[in-house]
């Protein structure tokens, strides 16, 4: 497996993550709930959030971790 498949992995896994957080907001704003469903909800949308937000960052760092030669100028900044 290439970086550039294994990058590609994580970003499809980001993207899981953020679209089980749409339904799972769309059920708390749809669905009566008790409190403690809800509670629930929230704390593993919290949680799918930071999995979203981290396999994203590690999807763009593995897609230029041999650097761009198009921008090889241009300095970037990666969120680890």
């Amino acid at each position: 497996m290439t970086l550039t498949e294994l990058s590609h992995e994580y970003r499809e896994s980001g993207l899981l993550c953020r679209e089980r957080m749409k339904e799972l907001n769309q059920k708390l704003e749809t669905e009566k709930l008790g409190s403690t469903e809800q509670m629930r909800i929230r704390r593993r949308i919290a949680t799918l959030s930071t999995m979203a937000r981290d396999t994203i960052a590690t999807s763009k760092y593995l897609e230029n971790y041999y650097g761009d030669d198009a921008n090889e100028q241009i300095k970037a900044e990666y969120v680890c």
